[in-house]
């Protein structure tokens, strides 16, 4: 059966390029063993994230005017998200993809989120502008979003039936990948997924790779056994290698852009944990996901992770400070290069001060001209103040009582809690 031609290369809005997996054979055979059977639920919104780090968002698309067969589909996807995981761990014992999971009473699965899309078929059917359309209409706005890195299976009519995927992304990712549904029966959609996932990473870079196809620089021509490779060949998973010779996309030893360096990528046995220990009530976030914590929480992190933790207080509270791998009260910049610990204080706005007067004298109080008997004031939590005792005419000041002590005129008091404080003057 002759090879139908790829379609030409196409540039999209962010620098990088955009590759197609096509169908050549019609055979289709088992790939690697099934992991446990999908119980799960779909949902219409992100789940919060099981791990650490830059997650493979899942997402079933439909049309505006198609039929949502993602109760169908959802033990297809889950088991190709499994099966990828045990694939790529099988090429490299020290990598596997970030899919985002969640989970389930049978343990973890892929967190399978369904979008219909605002458009109908037939404006998605292109292969190009369709495409197009498909990455514009399933990325999300939310906070973690510029983090996230998106394998899409489309279910809508195509104008090509041999066209099996297509992925975009930037050098290193993040990008998005199709896989249609519809397209190219003979060819498994995990060996589709796994393509076009290398192509949402980054690869294969433009210039460098010694195998590069003269006419198709996104894949590598070294091997029909490479992942890669641009023509769907109907063999299994199992069977494909992930960068034959290793000397294109995956751990090579050339200058250009390595996959295996991918933040996609979870490093298997070398996680370090973050401690992040909170006192009072409030909120500790991470810009990368993983960490979104209002009580005292663990989390794991591939070693040498850099990370940003930001603290919101909740309402009638105010961030104090970081203690521990962190001080001062701005973002609290880590990296978890080891076993680290990050304290975040969050206290009332504001705790009260008393001051009490005995004998003839005074307190200087911040806020008060002068306190002569007894005052009461609201001061900013963990803010410490100056009280300053000034006796009267033909008298002297003896000591402080309460959260002050010693005979100093001036007493200094932390404010990290309610605080009464005595001047206690006496006669010369």
């Amino acid at each position: 059966m002759p090879r139908p031609a790829l379609r030409p290369p196409r540039r999209w809005i962010l620098a990088g390029s955009t590759v197609a997996l096509i169908l050549v054979l019609s055979a289709l055979a088992p790939g690697v063993a099934r992991a446990a059977a999908w119980c799960g639920t779909t949902a219409t919104a992100n789940r919060p994230a099981v791990f650490t780090g830059r997650p493979i968002r899942v997402i079933y698309a439909i049309p505006n005017d198609g039929e949502d067969r993602s109760a169908q589909f959802a033990a297809q996807i889950s088991t190709d998200v499994d099966d990828i995981t045990a694939w790529w761990r099988q090429q490299d014992p020290t990598r596997e993809p970030r899919f985002d999971l969640t989970t389930f009473p049978c343990g973890l699965q892929v967190d399978l989120t369904v979008v219909r899309l605002p458009d109908a078929g037939t404006q998605l059917s292109s292969g190009t502008s369709g495409a197009n359309r498909i990455f514009d209409e399933t990325l999300e706005t939310g906070r973690d979003s510029i983090f996230q890195d998106y394998v899409i299976y489309y279910d809508g009519p195509t104008d090509d039936s041999n066209l099996c995927g297509i992925g975009y992304g930037r050098d290193g990712g993040p990008g998005q990948a199709i896989v249609y549904l519809r397209s190219c029966s003979g060819v498994s959609s995990e060996t589709v997924a796994a393509h076009e996932l290398m192509h949402s990473l980054g690869a294969l870079a433009f210039t460098g790779p010694p195998n590069a196809c003269p006419d198709s620089r996104g894949h590598p021509c070294d091997s029909e056994t490479d992942i890669l490779y641009p023509y769907a060949s109907g063999a299994p998973l199992s069977s494909l290698v992930l960068d034959y010779g290793h000397d294109d996309y995956y751990a090579h030893s050339g200058n250009w852009l390595d996959l295996q360096d991918s933040l996609w990528l979870q490093h298997i046995g070398q996680q370090s944990r973050l401690s992040v220990k909170l006192q009072g009530s409030g909120a500790v976030t991470s810009d990368v996901p993983g960490v979104d914590c209002t009580t005292s929480c663990d989390t794991d992190w591939d070693t040498g992770s850099a990370i940003e933790l930001d603290a919101t207080p909740d309402p009638g509270q105010r961030f104090v400070r970081w203690t521990g791998a962190c001080a001062g009260s701005d973002i609290c910049n880590v990296t978890v290069d080891a076993a680290t610990s990050v304290g975040a204080l969050f206290a009332k706005l504001a705790y009260a001060l008393t001051v009490t007067v005995k004998g003839k004298g005074a307190v200087a109080i911040p806020g008060f001209v002068s306190c002569s008997s007894r005052c009461a004031s609201s001061q900013t939590s963990y803010k410490p103040i100056a009280l300053r005792a000034t006796a009267d005419k033909g008298w002297r000041f003896v000591r402080w009582t309460g959260a002050c002590r010693g005979k100093s005129a001036v007493c200094r008091v932390p404010m990290s809690a309610d605080a009464a404080a005595g001047a206690v003057f006496k006669r010369k």
